[in-house]
């Protein structure tokens, strides 16, 4: 299912808390290109850059990935925590995501409530594969004060290489499928074609 078309599907269940993603309708009526919680560009605005981007990319025979960054058991965190504490919680992965990808010509943004895109450039499948374990890790690293307590949070993250000119929803797409395969199997890790070729091998 295109990625945009999911997105559709699965507007019924979002959030509208303070800290939730703007919906589709919500950006285009104010005509929206970020994010006002973590300032990363929004969903239409990465469709807008990541296009280009791409064919840039591979215009100049740079290597390039689509990653989607999924908060594991959100929901759960939601029922558990209050508004502050799941703002907090978005800002965290937003810096660590933002630090990463500094000095680069990577394009970030928040797809939704839970869920962030990132385009790397300048990775092919096997580099993006291992800047993304390294991200899962600094976010797994991480303890989220609330109140008297504090916790941690983990991630999957689905990651599909370019190899060629398509549609950036199909990037989206490939990305989206890896992240069901993440989840699947047990959340709180990296699926990739580069980590089934290696599973495969091993």
């Amino acid at each position: 299912m295109p990625y945009l078309q999911s997105q559709h599907f699965r507007k019924s269940e979002r959030l509208t808390y303070g800290w939730a993603a703007p919906s589709p309708v919500q950006m285009e009526m104010a005509n929206l290109t970020a994010d006002p919680l973590t300032g990363f560009a929004n969903l239409r605005e990465f469709y807008r850059l990541g296009s280009p981007l791409v064919g840039t990319c591979l215009s100049e025979g740079t290597s390039c990935a689509v990653a989607i960054v999924d908060i594991d058991h959100f929901r759960r965190l939601n029922d558990t925590h209050c508004e502050e504490t799941i703002a907090q919680v978005l800002k965290a992965i937003a810096a660590k995501l933002d630090a990463a990808c500094i000095g680069g010509r990577h394009l970030l943004a928040r797809l939704d409530d839970e869920e962030f895109g990132l385009l790397l450039v300048g990775f092919d499948g096997a580099a993006a594969t291992d800047f993304c374990e390294k991200l899962r890790l600094e976010i797994a690293g991480m303890r989220i004060a609330s109140g008297d307590n504090d916790f941690s949070i983990t991630v999957s993250i689905g990651l599909a290489e370019v190899y060629g000119p398509e549609t950036f929803d199909n990037y989206l797409n490939a990305a989206e499928q890896f992240l069901f395969m993440a989840k699947s199997f047990g959340r709180n890790q990296v699926f990739s074609d580069h980590t089934i070729v290696l599973q495969a091998a091993g």
